[in-house]
């Protein structure tokens, strides 16, 4: 896994949501698009942050939260991202010790990608079939 590369293996067409939109808007995102997170992003299209499903079942545990809460108020800003020339093993490391499903790929604060475990697990099957 050390020579393939984030780049070749992450998807390229980001689900993403402004920050202002609402928590009803990215509910519906998430469902639409059949995903468990959405890249948030600011006015000119740079990553902001990150909503996962498990922030809005917090959310929903904590009480029933208005459907209009806005995402900046609840995402996760502190996003963990990778460069896409870094090897899927580092990706998988930073994953595994964050706890995390998915990896923004950021260079130069421009979004370019998202990398997933479902991402790392198809090249690795990939990887293996070829062998």
């Amino acid at each position: 896994m050390n020579k393939l590369r984030v780049k070749d293996y992450m998807t390229r067409e980001v689900v993403t949501i402004d920050r202002d939109a609402t928590l009803h808007d990215a509910i519906e995102k998430i469902l639409e698009h059949n995903i468990h997170g959405l890249m948030v992003v600011d006015s000119v299209g740079r990553p902001a942050g990150i909503v996962t499903t498990d922030d809005i079942l917090a959310l929903i545990e904590n009480g029933e939260p208005e459907g209009d809460t806005v995402v900046s108020e609840f995402m996760e800003a502190a996003v963990i991202s990778i460069d896409p020339d870094y090897d899927l093993q580092r990706a998988v490391s930073i994953m595994t010790r964050n706890k995390i499903h998915r990896l923004p790929v950021i260079r130069d604060r421009k979004l370019l990608g998202i990398i997933t475990s479902s991402d790392i697990m198809r090249a690795f099957k990939e990887v293996k079939i070829r062998r």
